[in-house]
């Protein structure tokens, strides 16, 4: 009995040292074993960078291409109340990519660059007429005066179409206001001209080609003109080349058209009576720069020419600059002020002819009073 006592306690002590062991061994049930992940390698920086175009030979500063900033709408003029637009014929509905491409069909760049002198500019224009007649502001135009000053051939004036521009046509001036040159003569040589858009504007009618192996088209696309007031709240495609944002070498090299939907916001008119619309605002967009000039404003319902960029107001950045377009009405109307009868008379009959006679009459005290303000006799 004795020694079968023993053997129980015996046992009885070999099993409990033996669950130490095994308790000591292995893991208890609820523990859970976590493999902590290896630690992350230092973050890299991205660095995103802006390719820098290589340094241009240097160059003349007065042979360099300058897109001016638009002329400040700094006048008084009126503002109008809706009023009803001239009747007219309805043009038929077009799809807005109709619109815009036929728009950019019309667009041109108008590239000057004088070799001495003074700074050359880069602006906009649309052709009005399929024997390629150009509509586009007088603040552009007058650089055509000033082909021979100081010296024959000084200012080279080149008509650029396509996305990029690309050398064309050569041109001359058919009209350009004396009105709006006795006005702003004196605002040629501001680093930020001045100015209300009243008879800022200009017509040129291509002459040449500029590739001497290449011939001038038997027709050229344009788009059709309105007189019709715009309506606050009317839907405009804008289309124009601007340039603020480029150096000089890649408005020469790399200009691109662009296009954008604005809306009318304001009229104005010059008139104190307020009976016609002669103005109107479209708002800020990606074309309120420089370069923007003469650039054509369509009413997109219809892809009739309504007016030409002329003037913005001073902003920081394109969003906040009103541009105002001079209408068609106002132009219409200058015209035959000014003894040219209006657009349709100006743009009948014998265009060379019209072009010399203005080369002979007009254009000479233009050109006098441009040269008196850059100092010349």
């Amino acid at each position: 009995m004795d020694i079968v006592n023993t053997l129980i306690t015996w046992l009885s002590g070999a099993l409990a040292a033996l669950m130490v062991f095994v308790a000591a061994v292995l893991p208890h049930p609820a523990a859970r074993v976590v493999v902590a992940p290896p630690p992350a390698p230092p973050a890299q920086t991205v660095a995103t960078t802006t390719a820098a175009f290589p340094k241009a030979t240097a160059k003349p500063v007065q042979k360099k291409a300058v897109a001016k900033p638009l002329p400040v709408s700094s006048a008084p003029v009126s503002v109008v109340p809706a009023a009803p637009a001239p009747a007219t014929q309805t043009a038929p509905a077009k799809p807005q990519e109709q619109v815009n491409e036929e728009t950019r069909g019309a667009l041109v760049n108008i590239l000057c660059l004088p070799q001495t002198g003074f700074h050359g500019i880069s602006g906009s224009g649309v052709v009005v007429d399929s024997r390629g007649v150009i509509l586009t502001n007088a603040h552009i135009g007058q650089y055509f005066l000033l082909r021979d000053y100081p010296t024959a051939g000084n200012v080279d004036c080149t008509i650029r179409t396509g996305s990029p521009a690309q050398n064309r046509y050569h041109a001359k001036l058919l009209y350009l206001p004396l009105a709006w040159i006795a006005d702003n003569a004196a605002e040629f040589t501001a680093a930020q001209a001045t100015g209300t858009g009243e008879n800022d504007y200009a017509f040129l009618v291509i002459t040449g080609t500029t590739d001497p192996a290449a011939t001038l088209p038997a027709s050229f696309p344009y788009l059709p003109m309105s007189k019709n007031y715009p309506d606050t709240g009317e839907e405009m495609l804008l289309a124009s080349y601007p340039a603020g944002f480029l150096a000089s070498e890649l408005i020469e090299k790399s200009l691109y058209a662009s296009s954008a939907v604005a809306y009318v916001t304001r009229l104005f008119s010059f008139d104190d009576n307020m009976q016609k619309v002669d103005l109107f605002s479209i708002g800020g967009t990606v074309l309120s720069q420089a370069g923007s000039s003469g650039g054509a404003v369509v009413r997109l319902g219809s892809g009739v020419l309504a007016g030409i960029i002329t003037t913005a107001t001073v902003g920081d950045s394109t969003g906040v600059r009103d541009l105002r377009a001079v209408t068609l009405s106002h132009i219409d109307a200058s015209l035959a002020l000014q003894g040219q009868g209006g657009v349709a008379t100006l743009l009948s009959g014998d265009l060379a002819a019209k072009v010399a006679d203005f080369a002979s009459t007009i254009a000479p005290l233009e050109r006098a009073a441009l040269v008196k303000v850059l100092g010349g006799n």
